[in-house]
């Protein structure tokens, strides 16, 4: 046998997988069928306020954390040994 057609019989065995390697097709009403929401997104879905707010003050909390580091951050060991 030559070169070139053990090759490509080599390749063609390479290329060919197990049947599990191939993804598993949907059937069409299951793709197009409206996505369940997940456990921890009920909440949002029935009470949007309620969880607005709640990501409004978390949102305020990050602004006020940022605002403080702002300023250098110096290990206040360093800044002693620093000083004198």
């Amino acid at each position: 046998m030559n070169v070139p057609v053990a090759l490509s019989l080599a390749l063609l065995l390479t290329a060919c997988g197990k049947p599990d390697d191939f993804p598993r097709l949907l059937p069409t009403a299951q793709i197009l069928a409206e996505p369940a929401l997940p456990v921890h997104a009920t909440v949002a879905a029935t009470e949007p306020d309620a969880v607005e707010a709640a990501e409004n003050r978390r949102a305020e909390a990050l602004r006020a954390r940022a605002r403080e580091l702002q300023g250098p951050v110096v290990d206040p060991v360093l800044r002693r040994r620093a000083e004198g």
